[in-house]
């Protein structure tokens, strides 16, 4: 072609095609996807280099007439096609849709000369044409001689075979492969020259003929449900992972048991194949070399393994892989691997970037999509696929799915979140240490107990908040269980008082190492206090009987001798000095009887019997036994308040309740001087009904406010220390309660408060 004049015209033309070369070269690649069988299934990005290329040199030819740049890309392009088995017929297809592309884009403008630019195009095409044609047979021609050649190499290598096979046993033994065969009588008969010897019991040589347990050390077979004779039975490959060796040297192997027969075998026997899966590397470039055994190896693989060509087209797809994607082997050869990672084709390039830096990728966290349309989440590693001459053959990866194990970790969260609400919800406290006893967690019981929250003192030794000299070891504790303890303590609070603790130590330990322990805080105070006074109502209930045994015994002769007395003291007139004798006899008799009204009163059970009770008439019916002490003390008491309208009724027992008002109407005449006042007041309270009792006496010394209600407590020089206990007594068991309010000076209040009786409708 002669070199074409470049005229205003042309360059016209020549700048039409920068203008569309995007459009025109975009449109190329889609229609030759889209409609060329050949190149079915090729990433976009690899058919658009040709086409630039091709692109490239014909702008070259229109601009100068130079056809070098054209030839050079059709020579290349022939031969990459012709490697990649794509047609000369496909190849030219897709040239003349370049043609056909850039003449329908022409005819639509308004160019001048476009007639002539068409037929131009259509010329350096056809020329094209015939170049393409030249260098698709030169390239046809010189894979035609590579071939012949390695033909003849393949020939020549026959006559090695032996050596090959000697070769193979070298590079087995190198590579800590083992291989056994062993008949259906499971005797050796034949096994590598170098098999490892950590799974040997005798020297390989004198392994021949010999059952295979007397050959192999017992780590590496499976006596007890021989798998050896399970294959022979069903004809499975079977696959299990062994331990072999000391607790020094233990190695993994990957045992491999499947039947095969065949050439210069007698009859089936059994292949066992022990790969050690502690060098892993080694194991896949021996694999790399033993086409047959790689494909065993990888299709008994839990992992899926996927291993792609130069392109990124997948050549294996092993078992694994099938049930993880759900895809069948042979709807996946020959796929693009990017297609099915979820970041796409720029994810695809990224791993390869890595991996052509570092050759190897571990642990690279991603997706692909399964054959149902969701993603799996899997972890790889990767590697490059090398030959011997370190020329990149292509990749490959080993997949594990992850979605087992992030259901599992998910499930383990959610339960280490539920037993951690349970724990930190506890109202005992909970407390865990590391093996130096220094805090590692501290739940909200234990902040109840110490007053100190979490971030206060995690890492801090616990002998900070619980000292050693503060607890002391139960006596039962040497008969607990081994690894717990447990202790008492008693913790002083300050103006809260102290606090006794039940303490439980459990030593934790995991494999062979502590692992710290726990501890198990319980608050007793209350506990122990209602022990003490368990123990002391034991003690009262017998003093009860003991006195009510006592008044009994007493009353009847008591009751007697006051009757005599009354008669022999109305013999005597006044100023008689027998008649005062008879007097100050019979004030002790009384004092005698109201001694044992008391102690019969405390030893009796209470029993209510519960009705609606007006206040003002127990006052009323009380008042007969407080007026007579009230003169001889010369102290005034004041009731009226207790008469008031609209005050409720008390929901009790008339005579315990009038007993309980006299009590304490007594012990206030008793506690106020003379000249003072006691006052009964009454008013409705929260649902209750309050009854106060005032005196005007010196007060309640604040020493003494702990026992007033003991039995036999008392500060006067008279009584017998019994009517406050069973005042106590009478209220607890209407279920109500009393309340104390005291003045030193000023006098002291005691106030019950009694539930009222229900309205009737």
């Amino acid at each position: 072609m002669r070199t074409p004049r470049i005229t205003a015209q042309r360059q016209s033309f020549l700048r039409w095609l920068d203008a569309e070369e995007e459009g025109w070269l975009a449109a190329w690649v889609d229609t030759i996807l889209k409609t060329v069988t050949g190149y079915h299934g090729m990433p976009p990005e690899e058919v658009m280099e040709p086409v630039s290329r091709h692109a490239r040199a014909l702008k070259e030819v229109w601009a100068s007439g130079n056809q070098n740049l054209l030839y050079e890309f059709y020579r290349d392009l022939a031969l990459q096609r012709v490697s990649e088995h794509v047609r000369l017929a496909d190849v030219a297809k897709a040239v003349a849709l370049g043609e056909r592309i850039l003449v329908d884009r022409l005819a639509e403008t308004k160019l001048e000369g476009k007639a002539s630019f068409r037929d131009i195009i259509k010329n350096t095409f056809r020329e094209g044409t015939y170049l393409l044609l030249d260098c698709y047979q030169r390239a046809s021609e010189e894979m035609a001689a590579a071939a012949r050649e390695k033909i003849a190499a393949t020939e020549a290598g026959a006559a090695r075979t032996k050596e090959e096979w000697q070769l193979l046993d070298q590079i087995l033994s190198a590579m800590d492969v083992g291989i056994v065969l062993v008949d259906k009588n499971l005797r050796v008969t034949w096994m590598n020259r170098d098999i490892p010897r950590d799974i040997l019991l005798v020297d390989p040589r004198k392994a021949l003929g010999r059952p295979c347990r007397e050959v192999m050390r017992g780590e590496a077979l499976d006596c007890d449900a021989c798998s050896a004779q399970s294959t022979a039975g069903k004809g499975t490959t079977m696959r299990v992972i062994k331990k072999v060796g000391d607790a020094r040297n233990v190695k993994d192997y990957l045992k491999i048991i499947r039947l095969v027969s065949g050439r210069g075998l007698n009859a089936p026997h059994l292949m066992e194949i022990y790969l050690d899966i502690t060098a892993q590397q080694e194991a896949q470039r021996a694999l790399a070399r033993t086409q047959e055994l790689v494909r065993n190896i990888l299709n008994s693989s839990v992992d899926g393994i996927v291993s792609t060509d130069m392109h990124g087209r997948i050549t294996l797809f092993n078992r694994a892989a099938e049930r993880i994607f759900g895809y069948d082997e042979k709807e996946m050869l020959g796929k693009a691997v990017h297609n099915y990672y979820e970041g796409g084709a720029p994810e695809a390039a990224r791993v390869m970037t890595r991996l052509l830096a570092d050759q190897v990728i571990t642990d690279h966290r991603t997706a692909f999509r399964a054959k149902s349309g969701e993603f799996v989440p899997l972890r790889v590693t990767a590697a490059l696929v090398l030959d011997e001459t370190r020329n990149l053959q292509g990749t490959m990866a080993f997949f594990q799915d992850l979605r087992v194990e992030e259901a599992l970790k998910q499930e383990v969260a959610s339960r280490n979140q539920y037993l951690l609400s349970i724990l930190q919800a506890s109202m005992d406290g909970l407390v865990t240490l590391d093996p130096d006893g220094r805090v590692a967690s501290w739940n909200r019981g234990a902040s109840a107990i110490f007053g100190l929250e979490a971030a206060q003192v995690l890492g801090r030794s616990m002998d900070e908040f619980l000292p050693p000299s503060l607890i002391r070891e139960m006596p039962s504790s040497a008969a607990a269980q081994s690894g717990t303890r447990q202790y008492e303590a008693s913790l002083d609070r300050g103006n809260k008082g102290r606090l006794d603790l039940l303490v439980t130590r459990t030593e934790l330990s995991g494999f062979d190492t502590s692992q710290g322990s726990s501890l198990v805080l319980k608050d007793v105070t209350e506990l122990k206090r209602l022990e003490q006074d368990l123990a002391q109502s034991e003690n009262l209930a017998e003093l009860g009987r003991l006195a009510a045994s006592v008044a009994h015994e007493i009353k009847n002769p008591i009751a007697g001798l006051r009757g005599a007395m009354e008669m022999m003291s109305g013999v005597h007139q006044p100023g008689d000095p027998r008649f005062t004798v008879f007097q100050e006899a019979l004030a002790q008799m009384r004092r005698l009887d109201s001694l044992v009204k008391d102690l019969l009163a405390f030893a009796r059970p209470v029993a209510v019997r519960r009705e609606p009770v007006p206040l003002g008439l127990v006052v009323e019916a009380s008042m007969p036994f407080v007026s007579p002490v009230a003169e001889e003390a010369g102290v005034r008491v004041e009731t009226d308040t207790v008469d008031q309208e609209g005050l409720p009724m008390i929901c009790g027992d008339a005579q315990q309740l009038q007993q309980v008002v006299v009590n304490l109407l007594i012990n206030a005449v008793q506690a106020t001087p003379e000249g003072g006042l006691v006052r009964l007041s009454a008013r409705a309270s929260n649902g209750d009904l309050a009854l106060a009792v005032s005196d005007t006496g010196c007060g309640i010394k604040p020493e003494v406010m702990a026992s007033i209600f003991k039995p036999f407590f008392t500060t006067k020089h008279i009584g017998t220390g019994l009517g406050l206990s069973i005042v106590q007594r009478i209220v607890n068991a209407h279920g109500g309660r009393i309340e104390i309010a005291t003045k030193a000076g000023k006098g002291s209040t005691f106030t019950v408060h009694l539930p009222i009786a229900a309205r009737s409708t």
